[in-house]
């Protein structure tokens, strides 16, 4: 339903309205080439939909082998409905929060293909482990253990989207297609939370001389930190080795990261050979990781020196 501002508005970019008593009404976009149909409220073949039969042969010719996806959805069921809700926009982005076998991610990277959009996926699924004693599930559990992946249906999901989206490639030739995807779990924070025993206060002090979680990889700890400042997990990262530790140059020099112990100003003055020259960028350190306090000091001053002053440590 459009507000009367957003009405004017699109009058003035030269969309016409029209309003008739059988049709109701009826819009053409400025940027529409013709009127598009509402959809059917009976979806078949004729609008070239497959079936659960062409879903099954889909998934055979994917996996080699039958049964391993249980009443999967047709692909090309799948990308009308995203065309029907996105028609004009081909950056749009697709949740999927029952993602099963992911055959929305595969419809989503099919799309892109055919016209050349830039669309994104985001497949939502627990980890719920697969029964093999369940009948529907028998066949899932086999395959996965027999390439060595969690008997988990998350896997299934992931594994559909290697090997359609490879399949994708070689059938189009389109070699710079994006897909690629990245793979998250969520969990509790990174960071240990401020929680003293105060019968044991200097154990607990203690403990927390390193406030990240041990269980944790810098890959974790990096991924909360861009969500935390507002970056969005697609964000472009480069790992950088230098001497053996890593720095993280986020969204071409915007954000600079380094999560290492022992860090020392030659890592300083290398991360500064790394910022963008549009914007200063945003430093984070681990709160620990310095050597001393005296380098932690002077590393500081020596961003200043450069214009960075949004140095922050986690």
């Amino acid at each position: 339903m459009w507000t009367q501002s957003k009405l004017d508005e699109e009058l003035k970019l030269g969309t016409s309205v029209s309003l008739s008593s059988k049709f109701g009404f009826n819009v053409l976009k400025f940027d529409q080439e013709s009127k598009v149909k509402r959809p059917p409220t009976l979806l078949d073949n004729k609008l070239n939909i497959g079936t659960n039969e062409d879903a099954y042969e889909e998934c055979l010719l994917l996996f080699g082998e039958e049964g391993v996806v249980s009443y999967p959805k047709p692909v090309s069921l799948v990308k009308y409905l995203i065309n029907t809700l996105g028609y004009y926009d081909k950056e749009m982005i697709v949740l999927d929060f029952f993602a099963g076998s992911a055959a929305t991610a595969e419809a989503v990277m099919t799309l892109n293909a055919q016209d050349h959009g830039s669309r994104k996926f985001i497949m939502v699924q627990l980890d719920e482990f697969l029964d093999p004693s369940d009948d529907q599930q028998k066949k899932t559990y086999e395959y996965l253990k027999s390439i060595s992946k969690p008997p988990v249906l998350s896997e299934i999901g992931k594994e559909r989207i290697r090997r359609a989206g490879e399949k994708i490639v070689q059938e189009t030739g389109k070699t710079d297609l994006d897909i690629g995807f990245k793979v998250f779990k969520l969990d509790s924070s990174n960071v240990k939370t401020w929680d003293p025993d105060f019968d044991n206060l200097e154990q607990t002090l203690f403990d927390l001389q390193d406030n990240i979680k041990e269980d944790r990889t810098k890959e974790d700890l990096l991924y909360e930190i861009l969500l935390k400042i507002g970056l969005p997990l697609t964000t472009p990262i480069e790992e950088i080795d230098y001497n053996g530790k890593t720095i993280y140059n986020v969204a071409y020099g915007s954000v600079l990261v380094c999560l290492e112990d022992d860090i020392d100003l030659d890592i300083v003055q290398e991360m500064l050979k790394y910022q963008s020259e549009h914007m200063p960028p945003k430093v984070i350190f681990k709160e620990s990781g310095f050597i001393s306090d005296a380098v932690k000091t002077n590393a500081i001053q020596t961003l200043k020196k450069h214009g960075i002053t949004d140095v922050r440590s986690v």
